[in-house]
């Protein structure tokens, strides 16, 4: 397994087998592709209950318990079913769509982006009420920057914003 970062969001790229530390470490990446001949594992990981809590909240308790305690194996389209990756591709494909996603994320405005991913992890801890509060907090920070500027100067000019980063 193979963990790319491209504009602060770390995307796991998994080909073979993972399991034990990789298997922990794929459970921390923001996004998760998987090669059609991949395969996943709990068993062997080094921390069993802290993958257990990560586990819960990215799969739902059924599904964690099933891989954890049932010592399952699942392949691609199983760990795509469940939840524990956001795509599969054929395994000859994983580098390119690496390459292609990373080149979309580079191309968003970082600040923007930084501000969902870090919205949709704490999320997950959050009352309704609360998470609204959370986005008007995001939106109103956002706003002010130099990239939404600039987002909005390109869509009336018709063309592609260039992001700074401000």
């Amino acid at each position: 397994m193979e963990i790319v970062e491209a504009a602060g969001i770390n995307v796991a790229l998994v080909a073979g087998r993972c399991a034990g530390a990789d298997f922990g470490r794929l459970l921390e990446a923001d996004l998760r592709i998987a090669g059609d001949g991949a395969t996943f594992s709990a068993g062997g990981v080094a921390d069993p209950v802290a993958c257990a809590v990560r586990l819960t909240r990215l799969l739902g308790e059924a599904a964690a318990k099933e891989l954890l305690l049932a010592d399952r194996t699942a392949d691609a389209a199983n760990a795509l079913r469940l939840g524990l990756v956001t795509r599969v591709v054929p395994g000859s494909a994983l580098g390119e769509t690496a390459r292609d996603v990373a080149e979309r994320l580079r191309a968003l405005p970082p600040l923007a982006l930084s501000a969902v991913r870090d919205a949709v992890r704490e999320a997950r801890a959050l009352t309704p009420g609360d998470a609204l509060a959370l986005e008007h907090e995001h939106f109103r920070r956002l706003i002010a920057t130099q990239d939404h500027k600039a987002a909005v100067a390109a869509f009336f000019a018709r063309r592609e914003p260039a992001f700074t980063g401000q």
